[in-house]
């Protein structure tokens, strides 16, 4: 039985392990903050940062999720500036639903990371 613990012990968890709960805590900080002000700038700022760490450190085998990721965030992006620069609501509604597309498709990322480590 001890060569067993010792074994599980001596497990390396794989970068992206690291670098998708950093995206985690960046977007539970967007979620925190309204895209349309400089702190929802920021948060989605670091938000890009941790995803492209994420993007280096993943193998090909999280590339459709990561791809995912990367159109929803492209759309929430694009949605937090219009709504900012002209605050409508048909501008502000855009947004909030590309944010939540982007909740989903990072809660898949971070899922399917998760269950490899």
């Amino acid at each position: 039985m001890a060569g067993s613990l010792v074994s599980c012990g001596s497990h390396d968890t794989p970068a992206v392990c690291g670098s998708v709960d950093d995206l985690s805590t960046s977007v539970d900080a967007l979620r925190s903050t309204t895209v349309t002000s400089s702190a929802g700038a920021s948060a989605l700022s670091a938000v890009r940062t941790d995803l492209a760490a994420v993007k280096a450190d993943a193998t090909s085998q999280f590339a459709p999720q990561i791809a995912a990721v990367e159109t929803a965030y492209a759309a929430l992006e694009s949605s937090a500036a219009i709504a900012k620069a002209k605050p409508t609501p048909a501008s502000l509604a855009a947004s909030a639903k590309d944010f939540s597309t982007f909740g989903t498709a990072v809660r898949t990322l971070v899922a399917d990371v998760r269950s490899t480590c």
